[in-house]
């Protein structure tokens, strides 16, 4: 992985506790993949973990097998998956338009940036995944069809679940918890 003294000082001085560690990879990890260091596998109260639909490359953010989990760290606000591709993904959520009740998460290549459709944190203890913007009211996560939207309404469409997304540390995705 390479990562330039420019990008990884600018990170620094934005306030990034720990820049996004682990070893990029051609092949898909096997049930013996380990987290890479200060790295979450986000992981759903049911089994699920949050990645990318097509494993490592950028597009929607899915819940998924343990065995194709995107590992993630949270660097200067960004929701950033580096372990598993060429260069850094990170996680967006589409723009509001009129009438929007939930907003499309995606993954996208590139350097990290305040730009990437909001601000990411940690919540609580259990270190459930939230996210913010100015323009929109965040009421949690749903899944339809396995494909991961921002919620902005108290109900859930037809069709969808809510879910909750924590962090989940463990040497292994296929650890139970």
């Amino acid at each position: 992985m390479k990562f330039s003294l420019v990008a990884i000082s600018a990170a620094f001085i934005a306030g990034v506790s720990a820049v996004p560690a682990g070893t990029p990879t051609a092949s898909a990890p096997q049930a013996t993949e380990s987290l890479g260091w200060a790295q979450h596998w986000i992981k759903t109260e049911s089994g699920q973990f949050l990645q990318s639909a097509t494993p490592w490359q950028p597009g929607d953010a899915v819940l998924g097998s343990p065995l194709t989990a995107g590992e993630f760290n949270i660097v200067s606000t960004s929701l950033v998956d580096t372990v598993h591709t060429a260069t850094m993904m990170y996680a967006t959520v589409a723009p509001v338009t009129a009438g929007a009740t939930m907003l499309k998460v995606s993954f996208e290549a590139g350097l990290i940036t305040p730009a990437s459709g909001g601000t990411f944190a940690w919540s609580g203890a259990e270190k459930t995944l939230t996210w913010s913007r100015s323009d929109s009211t965040f009421t949690g996560w749903i899944a339809c069809d396995n494909v991961l939207f921002a919620n902005l309404k108290s109900t859930v469409p037809a069709g969808c679940s809510s879910v909750t997304i924590s962090s989940f540390v463990s040497t292994f995705a296929t650890d139970s918890a």
